[in-house]
């Protein structure tokens, strides 16, 4: 999964950051009207949390074009604008739910579960693979009847491919997948990764296995095709 947070307030965003780690997934931050539109041409999200009062302007308007969009994802707006009148206002225009500032983490947590929950937003809780399935949203995984928790990095990696099993997904899509753009990735970062996943998964008795494609990127297979 991927989660934008739209907060001009850093302290904000680093604890919204936090919170939102407790789920797994891609978090990626921005401060400003300009950089959400940024961000959601480049990525796909699952939820985005949505401040209302940002430097260049108010964000209801990027909730209200997303919300026209068929493959939208879920919406928190997360505001000190909490009048009734505002409240209205979101919903309307689009989001999911409404919370104002300051907030109990413990519920704000509940509500991104709860709107992830919905159908609209995650169609499947699992994905699967030969004898390979893995939870979405968390760090679980069952190899061959043995249930393993994955590192974070891993989880990630291991879902965009079993998303793209039997097909090449390139490195740098890869990348995409399992880093949000504020991070520092070494050029063999992703290749240690991958490559102690590809361990784990063998060592558990998988019958699937992770193949480099001559440096282009990686495809999950069923370990008997050559």
């Amino acid at each position: 999964m991927r989660f934008l947070v739209i907060e001009d307030e850093p302290q904000i965003a680093a604890y919204l950051d936090r919170l939102l780690g407790q789920l797994g997934g891609v978090i990626d931050i921005v401060e400003s009207v300009t950089d959400a539109r940024h961000a959601l041409s480049s990525f796909n999200y699952d939820l985005a949390i949505v401040d209302r009062m940002l430097p260049d302007g108010d964000a209801l308007n990027i909730v209200t074009t997303l919300s026209r969009q068929p493959d939208r994802p879920a919406i928190i707006m997360l505001t000190a604008k909490d009048a009734k009148e505002d409240v209205i206002d979101g919903l309307n225009g689009g989001a999911d739910d409404y919370l104002g500032k300051p907030f109990e983490p413990q519920e704000f947590i509940a509500r991104a579960r709860a709107v992830l929950r919905r159908p609209r937003v995650s169609v499947s809780s699992m994905l699967s693979f030969g004898n390979v399935e893995l939870k979405i949203g968390t760090n679980e995984a069952t190899v061959a009847g043995h249930t393993v928790l994955l590192r974070r990095r891993e989880a990630l990696i291991l879902e965009a491919l079993l998303m793209r099993r039997d097909r090449v997904i390139a490195r740098e899509a890869l990348i995409e997948a399992i880093y949000g753009f504020d991070d520092e990735i070494e050029s063999n970062t992703l290749e240690s990764q991958v490559s102690r996943l590809r361990k784990r998964l063998s060592e558990l008795g998988s019958n699937v296995e992770i193949r480099s494609m001559r440096g282009i990127g990686y495809i999950l297979r069923m370990a008997n095709i050559r």
